[in-house]
């Protein structure tokens, strides 16, 4: 009995029903957020941070593609049908480019309406991804009209969707520019590294007749030969007005480019920027001279002593001597006595000549090769006898 029991059991257990399959959770890449927009010369500039992550906050496998999609909006001509290029008293804010104030007066696109207007501009392939990566961000570059046909001016929205594997993210943010006829870049970009800096100085452009006001120039600073980024910012916080430039930079070899800028945005504006101007920056300030510089006579020697140089990039001191001859005494060549800088503070001369006399001077200099003034003694007279 109790087997039949058991038996029973165990076909009941037999008989347990398994779950219907689930299909697999879409990998779906997160949107894009941080979609910017910038204008270089004829060019119009995205962009945006690698996509790296899912919706569920995990790590994006692949990527398949990134899709640039863009929206041209036209100035709306006044049902009036008055010239809109014609500007009344009260219209618009003078102060700023005309296209950007025509355009202030009108709300932006929703998504909603971007995605039933938009049109394809182009796609960056997984395989072109690393190719359009710098640093952290990718970039892609736009050239389209920036006018009507009727020389209206254009607003440009552009969004960006990520495909992944096999599943398309969501539409990113809507980055929006009016983009203006810029000058052409500064020329004639020079580079000169000075004991305050490197000092650039560039001669302004020939301002076209149809180009925005310049409101002043933006400088940009690479390491020597690096890649450039095309939407680094640049060095100075705010557009320079003069044609020159001291930058402070870490010691080393670097490129500089200048622009000029029509509106410092955001988005910013500018022209294409000059060819690079390389100049290397090292410590060109010489350490304190030293001090106190004391001559002793010894038996055949001349003892030196001075007081040590406070500099945190001090290598040593240099010491120097100089014959006297005639009546009065006249120099008569100066002999460096230290091949290399010494550290200490002291140094005795053993290869005089008694009945002599010298001067001495000694400098101090850094790891930078910088020299200081000299601090010089007396005449020293080494006698004949002891």
């Amino acid at each position: 009995m109790k087997r039949l029991v058991v038996f029973a059991l165990l076909a009941l257990a037999a008989c347990g029903k398994r779950g219907d399959p689930h299909p697999p959770v879409p990998i779906i890449p997160k949107a894009t957020s941080d979609l910017v927009v910038t204008q270089r010369g004829s060019k119009v500039i995205l962009s945006w941070s690698y996509p790296s992550l899912t919706t569920a906050g995990k790590k994006l496998g692949s990527v398949r593609r990134v899709i640039v999609y863009r929206y041209v909006e036209t100035l709306p001509v006044p049902a009036t049908g008055r010239d809109p290029n014609t500007i009344l008293p009260g219209d618009v804010d003078t102060t700023i480019p005309r296209p950007l104030a025509l355009f202030a007066k009108l709300p932006t696109v929703s998504a909603q309406q971007f995605l039933k207007l938009r049109e394809r501009v182009d796609s960056i392939e997984g395989a072109n991804l690393p190719a359009a990566t710098t640093g952290a961000r990718l970039s892609f570059e736009d050239s389209p009209e920036f006018h009507t046909k009727d020389n209206r001016p254009v607003r440009l929205n552009y969004a960006v969707v990520t495909e992944g594997g096999t599943t398309a993210g969501a539409l990113s943010n809507i980055a929006v520019i009016v983009p203006l006829d810029v000058p052409l870049p500064p020329s004639a970009l020079t580079a000169t590294a000075k004991a305050e800096g490197i000092v650039l100085t560039w001669t302004a452009p020939e301002k076209a007749p149809t180009a925005s006001p310049l409101i002043g120039y933006d400088v940009y600073r690479t390491d020597a030969g690096a890649e450039v980024d095309e939407l680094a910012p640049p060095v100075n916080s705010t557009p320079v007005k003069a044609t020159t430039y001291t930058d402070v930079p870490p010691y080393g070899a670097h490129d500089y480019r200048v622009t000029a800028v029509v509106s410092q945005g955001p988005p910013r504006i500018e022209s294409d920027p000059t060819p690079a101007a390389t100049a290397t920056f090292k410590d060109l300030l010489p350490p304190p001279a030293p001090a106190n510089l004391a001559a002793l006579v010894e038996t055949k020697a001349v003892r030196l002593v001075w007081d040590a140089v406070e500099a945190a990039d001090l290598a040593g001191y240099n010491v120097y001597r100089t014959e006297g001859t005639g009546a009065p005494l006249r120099p008569n060549g100066k002999l460096k006595l230290t091949p290399k800088a010494i550290t200490a503070t002291n140094f005795r001369d053993i290869a005089i000549d008694p009945g002599i006399s010298y001067f001495y001077e000694v400098t101090s200099v850094d790891k930078s090769g910088n020299e200081s003034a000299v601090t010089k003694t007396e005449w020293v007279l080494v006698p004949k006898t002891p």
